[in-house]
């Protein structure tokens, strides 16, 4: 086990002259990338993910051994929080780009009657609130299941399926105020 205990004060702290960054990867480093590939679904993302927990156990290396935190635990909440800032940092990513194909699709030049009321239900996203819109993008556009939703959202499928329904009411009660759909 890479903690050992200070043998000249007989504590339970791990010696920071003794652990060296080397020796914490080398015994931490495959749980950690299994762990994180189950969260993020990639073993590329797990990777970013990993290293990303390293460099901050690096820049906090003084910090965390000298109050003898248990290093194993640190590293996973680490990782934890890590992969929940790459979902957010991915679904802002998705919903950018898929605002930005929409834009693109309502300045077709000679758009269908379909593409004009897709125009204007997207216009009436603007109604939800932003974890509304996003789950309905998720959904719809996304095609995800409530599970993955939840996944990405970090919140139960009870939650997500709550959403999704106030979403779509709020959505047709605008619609329909607009005369969109009947």
């Amino acid at each position: 086990m890479i903690e050992t205990k200070n043998q000249e004060s007989g504590g339970d702290h791990p010696d920071p002259g003794v652990l060296s960054l080397e020796g914490v990867m080398e015994t931490y480093q495959s749980a950690l990338l299994r762990y994180a590939t189950r969260v993020l679904n990639s073993r590329d993302a797990a990777q970013d993910v990993v290293q990303e927990a390293f460099i901050r156990l690096h820049a906090n290396w003084d910090a965390v051994t000298a109050r003898g935190t248990d290093l194993k635990g640190w590293l996973f909440r680490t990782t934890h929080n890590a992969s929940v800032d790459h979902i957010r940092k991915e679904s802002r990513h998705r919903l950018l780009h898929l605002r930005q194909s929409w834009e693109a699709e309502c300045f077709v030049a000679d758009p269908l009657p379909s593409d004009e009321r897709h125009a204007l239900v997207l216009q009436h996203l603007n109604v939800l609130k932003p974890k509304e819109r996003e789950v309905l993008v998720l959904r719809l556009h996304e095609e995800m299941s409530y599970k993955e939703i939840a996944a990405v959202l970090q919140r139960s499928e009870g939650y997500v399926g709550t959403l999704i329904h106030n979403a779509t009411k709020k959505l047709t009660q605008s619609l329909r105020q607009a005369g969109v759909v009947s």
